[in-house]
């Protein structure tokens, strides 16, 4: 009889770790996925409205370069670092609050992040020199940035992968629509006010944002498992779930972890260069439609601003876009492969629908300015740009999260964030220079031809998509298996288990 106490022992400690390290099944109301719909969508708009804040954040400071010139003596040219120093800010501060949130859970990144960011927004209206606004203008993007890179997480979180293409793209046209907005209301604040009160409209939005985000909820799998872990008292809940401070190797491989996916993961890489030339692009504009418009039209700053709102309808269209092409095609491919089952390459429809409009707007946009056509044509020629931007980053954020799952995917996409806002903030110093110096038609026409060779991007993932992954260090998805991705946030079977090492990394083995 004492032969047959350890197996019992045994079986009974794996039944306790399986219950503390997984939710307790399908059903499990703990599961973001088994939420109220009123839950989810709560905790959906709150990294959406936060990352329209932040993005408005960065766009509306150009309305006001002029003036900043004029106050601290500098020129036009360096006016402008307070945007390239501020996206830069969001590209680091991505790689490091995407990992932290995989380790203490997204919440605490939210409610940590934006007061900070606040302040550094006062700090940027009460400057007295320019120095001491490029620092601050630059902190406020590094801390603003956790709910721009922690946002495709929550979403993860959040909704399986059959309502993904249906809600991911709310949260996906936040970081364009609020820079698009930027101009439309700064333009018109900076007529009547200086530079300042454009940081005061930041604080505004800021405080109220903070607000209605208080009340939100944990949605990250581990975090919400560890403190139902200690909420039962479990003094031996196995070491994934401890909640002691990690090691300083630990923090490295948090830190290093979005770098190393952006050069080791050719889905990352490839999809990341092609984003983050249509970002910078984007960004380019707040410096070129000032000069385009101002100069050649003889827009007044609130008229420049409006002519954003060519950009933000463009967001809306492409928006609605991916929507469409996702409930046409995916419930059907549900049904053939199987809920949860879908290849990952389906989510680049929108991408290789998209990719056309760019190059064709911005050789519309270039010729059409340069020959001094009526104003409405490059207003015009602005909206396809928007609209293939968004088919392009929506269905490739779309791609990589569904490929790299909830737990690697913050991190994917912290590198992707990175890239595409160190091209932000690098085109609008040399946009001036490259227009006047090649000629409106020639320089936008220089950016067509590059992105006409990006063009093939997404039809290259779409057909060897599932070869690369297959040769992935980080992708989880087990395909045509009834096995759900443990990582994706769902239900994990009795016949899989999770293998943590430090770094928190997670694979699935089967028994």
């Amino acid at each position: 009889m004492a032969d047959a106490s350890p197996p019992s022992s045994m079986h009974n400690d794996a039944q306790e770790e399986s219950r503390t390290d997984d939710w307790s099944g399908p059903d499990d109301p703990d599961c973001p996925y088994n939420w109220p719909l009123w839950k989810r969508m709560y905790m959906t708009s709150i990294p959406a409205f936060l990352c329209i804040n932040v993005s408005f954040a960065s766009s509306v400071y150009t309305s006001g370069a002029s003036n900043i010139s004029e106050q601290f003596g500098v020129s036009h040219t360096v006016s402008l670092l307070g945007l390239s120093l501020f996206l830069w800010g969001l590209g680091l501060g991505a790689i490091i609050a995407a990992p932290v949130s995989e380790y203490y859970g997204r919440r605490i990144v939210y409610l940590t992040t934006v007061p900070v960011f606040g302040l550094f927004i006062l700090g940027s209206g009460l400057a007295q020199n320019f120095a001491t606004l490029a620092v601050c203008r630059f902190l406020g993007g590094f801390f603003g940035s956790a709910v721009v890179s922690v946002g495709g997480g929550t979403n993860a979180d959040l909704w399986q992968p059959t309502l993904a293409g249906f809600v991911y793209p709310f949260y996906f046209v936040s970081p364009f629509i609020g820079p698009a907005l930027g101009p439309v209301i700064g333009g018109y604040v900076s007529e009547a006010k200086d530079f300042r009160w454009l940081e005061w409209v930041i604080l505004f939005m800021i405080a109220f944002n903070y607000v209605y985000s208080i009340p939100q909820f944990e949605t990250y799998k581990k975090t919400i498992l560890q403190k139902r872990a200690r909420g039962r008292k479990q003094s031996d809940a196995p070491p994934p779930l401890k909640a002691a401070l990690p090691s300083s190797a630990v923090v490295q491989r948090i830190v290093l972890k979005p770098f190393k996916m952006l050069f080791v993961e050719s889905i990352v890489l490839f999809m990341t260069i092609y984003m983050a030339f249509n970002f910078a692009v984007f960004y380019s504009f707040f410096a070129a439609f000032p000069y385009i418009f101002g100069d050649h039209y003889g827009f007044t700053l609130g008229e420049q601003g409006l002519t954003f709102i060519s950009i933000a309808l463009g967001c809306v269209v492409g928006f609605l876009a991916v929507v469409y092409i996702d409930r046409q095609t995916y419930p059907a491919l549900e049904t053939k492969y199987g809920v949860g089952l879908v290849p990952p390459e389906y989510r680049l429809y929108g991408a290789m629908v998209g990719c056309a409009f760019n190059p064709i707007s911005l050789f519309w946009f270039g010729w059409t300015a340069d020959a001094g056509v009526h104003w409405a044509s490059p207003v015009i020629a602005a909206v396809p740009f928007a609209v293939g931007n968004i088919m392009i980053y929506s269905s490739g954020a779309l791609y990589i999260m569904n490929s790299y799952g909830s737990l690697h995917g913050a991190s994917a996409l912290s590198a992707n964030s990175l890239l595409r806002y160190a091209g932000g903030g690098a085109f609008p110093l040399f946009t001036v220079q490259m227009f006047s110096s090649l000629g409106i038609g020639w320089a936008s026409s220089l950016l067509g031809f590059v992105s006409v060779a990006l063009v093939p991007v997404p039809w290259v993932l779409y057909k060897f998509g599932r070869r690369i992954r297959a040769h992935s260090e980080y992708i989880t998805i087990v395909e045509g298996t009834g096995v759900e991705n443990p990582v994706s946030g769902g239900y994990k079977s009795e016949g899989s288990r999770e293998e943590s090492g430090d770094d928190g990394v997670l694979t699935l083995t089967n028994l």
